[in-house]
């Protein structure tokens, strides 16, 4: 099973331990896990038209044609790497980590090879409802069309006053068509055993200091880590404007 793990995020990643964000510390943390495992890692930068430009709305609302939320340039990240050679791919939000290392994602996915989309539930929110912080793909053109009903979800006719891409997919993922599983997993609670450690919003405060600690007790060689990830810059209003490069700097 060939995996790509990739993130999606317009900030640069930082070398500097000391004054790194915490999007640059998950990114080091993730990519030690994907050395461990043989996994590829990919570190998505989308831009919308200046990539020196680095502002929160940055892909382009198909409907109304105004610049929307980075969360949903995620998907467009999501769609170039499944034109990559791989069998899943694997999508894990900036302030999310794996924290099991030593469980391989071959282990996770095994129990769900039949669906297209595994996710995990949104629990303690909605623990029937998917949380789009993290979800892996199977390649395949099936998921190529879900993702581009998602991303051009039309909110104008329906009910819900809530823009973000996981309110799209709320509405998505129970359409038997795009073959979704959700998985009862916490993420957002700090429970022994857990697979993943998403620190939400609701916790930002811990977000450096706990991704710190990580770092420390793991031993991970971060200037080492964050100097050779493989990052792609793209254009998410023209998805082939792209180049391939280690984006990193000094604070």
């Amino acid at each position: 099973m060939k995996i790509c793990v990739f993130m999606s995020d317009n900030r640069l990643l930082s070398n500097d331990l000391d004054n790194a964000d915490y999007h640059s510390l998950v990114a080091a943390i993730n990519y030690e896990y994907c050395k461990k495992h043989n996994y590829d890692f990919i570190y998505y930068r989308p831009y919308l038209n200046d990539k020196d430009k680095i502002v929160l709305n940055n892909c382009i609302d198909p409907k109304t044609g105004l610049a929307r939320h980075s969360a949903w340039s995620k998907l467009l990240s999501t769609k170039l790497a499944l034109d990559l050679n791989y069998d899943y791919v694997v999508y894990i939000d900036s302030d999310c980590i794996f924290k099991d290392f030593n469980k391989p994602l071959e282990r996770f996915i095994k129990p769900y090879t039949d669906y297209n989309i595994i996710l995990l539930n949104n629990k303690p929110w909605g623990k029937l409802k998917p949380c789009s912080g993290f979800f892996i793909c199977k390649v395949c053109p099936k998921n190529v069309d879900f993702l581009n009903d998602w991303y051009n979800f039309d909110f104008l006719k329906r009910e819900n006053p809530c823009r973000w891409e996981q309110g799209a997919l709320w509405y998505l993922y129970k359409d038997q068509k795009y073959n979704i599983i959700i998985v009862d997993d916490w993420m957002f609670k700090e429970v022994g055993g857990q697979y993943l450690r998403h620190i939400g919003s609701h916790e930002k405060e811990i977000r450096v200091p706990y991704f710190k600690d990580f770092i420390q007790n793991k031993k991970i060689n971060y200037y080492n880590n964050i100097t050779n990830i493989k990052c792609i810059d793209f254009n998410t209003n023209n998805e082939n404007e792209h180049y391939t490069l280690y984006s990193y700097q000094i604070n």
